[in-house]
């Protein structure tokens, strides 16, 4: 069996009742025409990336160049950000290279803190407002 953490957000922005179900390969939230390859995504990704390497940039422009690069792609499928997209992304892969193993996925809204280690109530990187 394989237990995948994912996040409730792979869903979207939207309200009412959402039904649990896992993504499909090519499946995108905005419904467009558009169907979401995984492979030209990373194509894409390294060919912006050796772009970017062959302008000399710096790396702090580099990052910041490939961080608004998965923003756009994230959005262009109608996720608002990279967390998302690449969540969802993740749940298409389990799906379809996970064969006949039993998969759950879990969809939790937010997971935080910690019981004991390293020690009680530790969070790292938090990005909730409390």
């Amino acid at each position: 069996m394989l237990v995948h953490v994912s996040t409730a957000y792979v869903c979207g922005e939207e309200s009412g009742v959402i039904s649990e179900k896992p993504f499909l390969m090519g499946k995108t939230l905005n419904q467009t025409s558009e169907i979401l390859d995984i492979e030209a995504e990373l194509k894409h990704m390294r060919n912006r990336l050796e772009e970017l390497k062959g302008l000399q940039v710096s790396k702090s422009e580099e990052t910041e160049a490939m961080e608004n690069f998965g923003l756009e792609r994230s959005r262009a499928f109608g996720w608002p950000n990279t967390y998302v997209f690449t969540k969802a992304m993740g749940e298409m892969l389990i799906g379809k290279y996970g064969g006949n193993l039993p998969i759950v996925i879990i969809r939790p809204i937010i997971i935080t803190g910690t019981y004991k280690e390293p020690f009680p109530g530790w969070i790292e990187g938090a990005r909730y407002k409390s």
